[in-house]
C-alpha cells in the first residue's frame, strides 16, 4: 500500500491486518483457512456493493454481513467442504500454486 494509505490506516485503526502493517500477515501464508480464501471475499463483496459512506457505516455493514453469513448454515458448510478440495489440488500440483487451475 502507498505510504499515505498506511498512515491513514495506522491513524484510524491502531491495529490492522495487511501488507506492511502493524500485524504482519504473509500474502501466501501456509496457514490459510476457509475464512482467508472464501469468507473475506464474500463479506467484502456484500459490504462494498452497499457503498458505505463513513467508517461507522462500514463497521456496521461488516457486522451485519458476518451475522448474515453466520446464520447461513449451508454457506458455512460449503465453505468448509471446499477445504478438502483445495488440499487435494495442492497435493496434485506438488504444493505449487493452483489457483489458476480452478
Amino acid at each position: 500500500y502507498a505510504i499515505v494509505v498506511r498512515e491513514y490506516l495506522n491513524d484510524t485503526f491502531s491495529h490492522w491486518i495487511g501488507r506492511r502493517e502493524t500485524i504482519e500477515w504473509p500474502p501466501r501464508s501456509p496457514d490459510l483457512t476457509p475464512c482467508d480464501f472464501s469468507l473475506w471475499g464474500i463479506i467484502k463483496d456484500r459490504v462494498y456493493t452497499q457503498n458505505p459512506s463513513n467508517i461507522n457505516q462500514l463497521k456496521s455493514l461488516i457486522k451485519q454481513e458476518f451475522t448474515s453469513v453466520n446464520d447461513n448454515i449451508e454457506l458455512c458448510q460449503t465453505i468448509c467442504r471446499s477445504v478438502a478440495d483445495r488440499c487435494q489440488m495442492c497435493i496434485n500440483t506438488g504444493g505449487k500454486q493452483f489457483e489458476h487451475l480452478r
